[in-house]
């Protein structure tokens, strides 16, 4: 699997919260921000986006996705009275062929989140307006809204997948339209020599990486490696493998009922302090602990 593909991989929704509401102008809704990420398709109507940094417009067909941390409003106008989403799910304001706008929501839980390298990337908002989608998108987001819509058996897994399909599409065609600034990672992939190691890498993060197996993959010099790795992709060679090993004790202790030492073990830390320490020093609290957070959620 290319590393690309291994990112992209990790969007894993668990639980995911949806909603098809028809609204009527005027209309808002409002989102805490509590969510990991939100996607919101228009399916019919537009609407704007506000949040504390800025507004965005959003047309009919746009699918935005929305990166949790604050809260934010979705509304027929600016200053439109709105209501909390959580107050119009219940109310089960469900579309009719005479709404004035029809709203897709797909939320990620904490519990399965998309993932540190995919959220770190992202903007506050990105939208992936309806005439720059790929045609594969499209039938994407009809398949979504089609399965919110509907009360069937094993109605969550295939809403999960769902929406995991969603991000994915709407991520490459933000690349392919340059909406999505590259992060450090993704550049990397466009340098043929950083690229193949970066593929052996995430396939294989538990490995005892130095910098100097690194640079040999590479077909450069140790110090010709680090600097052209850190000019980059933006962190040193063993920050990102260490970031890496996080990423999938994280997948392991949200997944699996092993236990933090052999965790530890299976993502190639010298011991479950070493992992401990690493956790510390991301989440602020010990791995068990998070576990429980998580699970939780």
């Amino acid at each position: 699997m290319d590393a690309l593909s291994e990112v992209l991989a990790r969007a894993r929704a668990r639980g995911a919260v949806f909603s098809v509401l028809g609204r009527n102008t005027p209309w808002g809704l409002d989102f805490s921000g509590g969510r990991p990420l939100v996607i919101h398709v228009l399916q019919r109507g537009s609407a704007v986006l506000t949040r504390a940094n800025g507004s965005h417009r959003v047309g009919e067909g746009d699918v935005v996705l929305v990166r949790g941390g604050t809260p934010y409003s979705l509304a027929s106008a600016p200053g439109a009275t709105s209501e909390p989403i959580e107050l119009a799910r219940a109310r089960g304001s469900h579309a009719t062929g005479d709404d004035d706008a029809v709203v897709l929501c797909g939320a990620y839980t904490i519990g399965g989140s998309p993932g540190a390298d995919l959220l770190d990337s992202l903007p506050d908002v990105l939208v992936v307006a309806a005439g720059e989608q790929s045609a594969g998108l499209g039938l994407l987001v009809g398949l979504l809204a089609a399965e919110a819509d509907r009360a069937a058996p094993g109605q969550q897994a295939v809403l999960d997948r769902a929406l995991d399909l969603v991000l994915v599409q709407a991520l490459r065609d933000a690349f392919t339209i340059g909406t999505w600034e590259a992060p450090g990672w993704y550049r990397a992939l466009g340098d043929p020599a950083l690229a193949a190691v970066l593929d052996v890498v995430h396939s294989s993060p538990e490995d005892r990486w130095t910098v100097e197996s690194m640079a040999r993959l590479a077909h450069l010099s140790r110090a010709g490696f680090a600097r052209r790795f850190a000019a980059t992709v933006g962190e040193t060679p063993a920050a990102y493998v260490t970031r890496l090993r996080i990423e999938r004790a994280e997948d392991l202790l949200r997944g699996t009922t092993d236990t933090v030492a052999a965790v530890a073990a299976i993502t190639g830390f010298a011991s479950e302090y070493s992992l401990a320490a690493a956790f510390k020093r991301r989440h602020r609290i010990s791995p068990g602990r998070w576990r429980r957070q998580v699970r939780s959620a």
